[in-house]
């Protein structure tokens, strides 16, 4: 099989997690073939990195001709924009969650992968914490009994409202 070029929109906290996990064999299918990131400091992580092309524009990243999927990494009001700019042009997309912040934005992106065709999905990278992969089996397994009500609360990520405050625009 060849290998998935792919692109990162966003090379904050959760894209360079991302690109260095790549660059760190840890995905030996995907080969990270583009980035993108409004704020050119950002770029500067991938300058090492001979066969990745640096973007300020993820419209022009898209159009490149250099990636099969994309993985969006921007701020939450933004993933819905930019992949359905990805499904117009055929290309997958992997997206952090949440899917978006407004209900039709949500809808109207769903709606557009459908009809695309390509591979659509969300991170929920709690999801492989080989911690809660274990909680998860030992709840399915019912070896506690009935599951009656449960709660989980994460307190250590909190997040500030600057933290949602900064939306730049993507597209």
């Amino acid at each position: 099989m060849d290998k998935i070029r792919l692109g990162i929109v966003g090379l904050g906290n959760m894209g360079s997690g991302h690109f260095y996990n790549v660059f760190g064999g840890k995905c030996p299918s995907v080969e990270i073939t583009a980035v993108c990131d409004i704020n050119p400091e950002k770029l500067e992580k991938a300058k090492d990195y001979p066969t990745v092309t640096r973007f300020t524009d993820s419209n022009e990243m898209l159009d490149s001709g250099l990636v099969d999927a994309v993985l969006i990494a921007v701020p939450h009001y933004d993933h819905p924009t930019i992949a359905i700019e990805c499904f117009k042009r055929k290309i997958h997309v992997l997206t952090e969650k949440p899917a978006g912040v407004y209900a039709r934005q949500v809808r109207e992106m769903n709606e557009a992968a459908e009809k695309s065709g390509v591979k659509f999905g969300i991170m929920f990278n709690q999801r492989t914490n080989p911690m809660y992969k274990k909680a998860r089996e030992i709840v399915q397994s019912g070896e506690l009994g009935e599951l009656k009500r449960m709660v989980w609360i994460i307190t250590n990520w909190y997040r500030t409202q600057a933290y949602y405050n900064s939306r730049r625009h993507w597209y």
